[in-house]
């Protein structure tokens, strides 16, 4: 993100909104493609739910999806809010959960 911003200093104002809107569009692409890959990865789960030796892994693998769902949204989150006079009448399609 640093990096991000150090890159736009400079830049017209229309170009630096076009830059942030560009890049919250990019974070909500990345974090839907990453909740249907875990997705997918929860199906190959369900299968080691049925022998108990692995249910403590497999606890710590839920709660490290959960993390990272919830960094990736409150990351989004974050930059919107700080964002929010820059981008001002701009819609985005952030998922629910």
């Amino acid at each position: 993100m640093q990096l991000f911003l150090a890159g736009l200093s400079g830049l017209p104002p229309e170009e630096i909104r076009k830059a942030k809107s560009l890049y919250i569009r990019n974070a909500i692409s990345e974090y839907k493609a990453m909740k249907e890959s875990l997705a997918a990865f929860g199906f190959a789960q369900m299968l080691f739910w049925l022998i108990p030796i692995f249910w403590p892994m497999l606890f710590s693998q839920n709660r490290m999806i959960k993390a990272q769902q919830k960094l990736f949204k409150d990351r989004i989150q974050n930059a919107l809010g700080v964002w929010k006079d820059d981008l001002a009448g701009e819609q985005f399609d952030i998922p629910s959960s």
